[in-house]
């Protein structure tokens, strides 16, 4: 019982800071949407061309960020540390480049995806989109350089066990954003523009800190690396960053075809569709970072090779997430009837949260379990596995169950297909972190104590 308090202590340490960081991060991004929105509709288009994209920059930056994370935390607990430095430096410096040249392409193709996505408007209202949008895009693109920058020095602070300063960098560029934006937007009457500086500023203030910082920590460098460990480091880097980026770009993908099958049903029903999907990832901020700080903790043990500390480390975190999914749940289901007002105005969408929000928040906890099944297994160095957890997840579980319910052509009955699939996709996951922890951590550590207990002997 004291083993499993001091694990649930450290936990909660961890994924504190975090939790809080990523809560004001998105925050920040309702706020930059509201405060457009107030410019105009042509200015809201505008930023709405830029979600593909962001989720895309987010698919990039984050799969080579977990691939990163797993290696690093792994070298640290072995105390490798030419290969924790190396593989931090290759991380963020090939990241970054390759954010940056993405970037570059945007650009000098700027025309087309400004094409590809406005038509059927008139020729006026073309060219009034098009000057603004000439404007917005390249600053935005450098605010999303800035991000992939403080995300990618974010990932060697986790791996090294440092939480602390990732939450409390998050924090403040969302709060030098939030400072900003008003000043810029409004105040000197830059617009649009002025959202894009403001984010590029904030995170940019994260991103310098936390690289500045680390040079006194020592986290970034080759130190003494030959060319040949520095090519088998970014092979290392590469192979692993190849299915977690694949893996990033999944719920993309699921949910464009989500938001098809929902089409099919009605207008309405899209609005409503785009709300919940916002309530969700408000709901699972609290899973998203607990994929964040319980990786780097099993690649530490898999280093020092503690393999006997990862099934506590499993089972104390998916009953708390579980639990803490439930509090949250009931909170939602009970004060509905505050939140729902706030949330739209229009009844035929109220009439659905009221009913949806006394279940589907119930399936987040068993989701939230899968997101960190998928995290954990990068962690533990089969990323194939945590690619496959999420393909069925996605494909197997949530698209047919929810074609399943948009085929009835209710509302409801569509959100109740995606809940049963959240559940089934939860507990699958489980069952198969289960296997791999009885076959391959369980003996391994078994086979390493009894090995200590000879050698001691």
């Amino acid at each position: 019982m004291q083993m499993r308090s001091a694990t649930l202590r450290t936990i909660i340490e961890k994924t504190l800071p975090l939790t809080l960081g990523v809560f004001a991060i998105m925050m920040v991004q309702l706020v930059d949407s509201i405060f457009i929105g107030q410019l105009g509709v042509n200015e809201l288009a505008v930023h709405g061309i830029t979600l593909p994209f962001q989720a895309a920059f987010t698919g990039v930056q984050v799969g080579i960020g977990v691939a990163a994370t797993s290696i690093i935390s792994q070298a640290v607990g072995a105390k490798e540390q030419r290969k924790s430095t190396s593989i931090a430096t290759l991380s963020v410096g090939l990241g970054v480049l390759v954010i940056a040249l993405i970037c570059i392409g945007l650009i000098v193709f700027s025309d087309s995806v400004f094409a590809s996505f406005v038509n059927d408007v008139s020729d006026a209202q073309y060219q009034s989109m098009l000057s603004i949008f000439n404007v917005y895009w390249p600053l935005w693109l450098f605010s999303a350089l800035m991000v992939a920058v403080l995300y990618l020095a974010t990932c060697v602070y986790r791996a090294n066990g440092d939480t602390k300063t990732t939450g409390s960098m998050f924090l403040a560029a969302s709060v030098i954003n939030l400072i900003l934006d008003p000043i810029l937007i409004f105040g000197l009457d830059m617009g649009i523009a002025g959202a894009a500086i403001a984010s590029s500023i904030g995170y940019a203030f994260g991103a310098i800190y936390m690289l500045i910082k680390s040079r006194g920590n020592g986290w970034f460098g080759f130190n003494g690396a030959c060319r040949n460990q520095i090519k088998g480091y970014s092979f290392e880097l590469f192979k692993t960053a190849m299915p977690t980026t694949a893996n990033q770009i999944l719920p993309a993908v699921s949910a464009f075809f989500s938001m098809l099958l929902i089409a099919r049903i009605g207008t309405d029903e899209m609005a409503f569709w785009s709300l919940l999907a916002r309530v969700e990832s408000f709901m699972l901020v609290f899973s998203l970072a607990l994929t964040m700080s319980i990786p780097p903790m099993i690649g530490r043990y898999l280093g020092a090779q503690q393999r006997c500390k990862i099934p506590e480390l499993l089972n104390t975190t998916a009953k708390f997430l579980l639990v803490f999914h439930t509090a949250m749940a009931a909170l939602l289901a009970l004060f509905s009837g505050w939140i729902i007002p706030v949330i739209s105005e229009e009844q035929s969408i109220r009439s659905w949260f009221e009913v949806t929000l006394l279940f589907i928040p119930f399936s987040y906890g068993p989701l939230g379990l899968c997101m960190l099944v998928a995290s954990v297994f990068n962690a533990l160095g089969v990323p194939r596995k945590a690619l496959n957890v999420s393909f069925l997840r996605l494909f197997v579980f949530y698209i047919p169950a929810l074609w399943l319910g948009s085929i009835t052509g209710d509302m409801i009955n569509a959100v109740i297909a995606a809940t049963v699939a959240n559940v089934l996709a939860g507990a699958f996951a489980w069952f198969k972190l289960n296997a791999y922890i009885k076959t391959h951590i369980i003996p391994r550590a078994a086979a390493a104590n009894k090995q200590r207990v000879l050698s001691a002997g």
